[in-house]
């Protein structure tokens, strides 16, 4: 690996960290349970297993998540009445005057990261960090599924 190679990656960490930590002091509240909370109220009830899914979340961290969502009074988690394997997870009253709150505080942070980016630099950014995301993506199955073959 040559120095290039290990300076993006080491600012791709860099950058995410250093978003997580903004975003929590702009908008007053943990970017992973953002993403929670905003996953149910644009979808509706989501099991814990779809919710890991669509967020790509590790379902261990997903839970410890969760248990301080439903602590705080913003979500609820209930056995799945069609299979008591699953747990169906909602937003409450309170989650929702909560996301509502947080609204334009979000909106707020993206436009002020982002403010000044030229349009270009932008898209090619995006096009990158897809394709950075997809190999990411593929070599977790694949490592995966080698760690289930050696169980077998």
């Amino acid at each position: 690996m040559n120095e290039q190679e290990r300076t993006l990656l080491r600012q791709l960490g860099r950058t995410a960290r250093g978003m997580y930590v903004a975003f929590e002091a702009e908008v007053g509240y943990a970017l992973p349970r953002w993403r929670i909370l905003q996953a149910l109220r644009d979808e509706g009830n989501l099991t814990q297993k779809q919710l890991a899914e669509q967020l790509t979340m590790d379902p261990g961290a997903l839970t410890r998540q969760l248990k301080v969502l439903e602590s705080e009074g913003l979500i609820t988690r209930r056995r799945a009445p069609a299979d008591n394997r699953l747990s169906d997870v909602s937003l409450t009253a309170e989650g929702t005057r909560a996301m509502a709150a947080m609204q334009p505080l979000r909106q707020a942070f993206t436009r002020k990261v982002l403010r000044g980016l030229p349009k270009e630099e932008m898209q090619i950014t995006m096009t990158l960090l897809a394709r950075l995301e997809e190999r990411f993506r593929r070599m977790g199955g694949q490592a995966k599924a080698q760690r289930e073959l050696k169980r077998k």
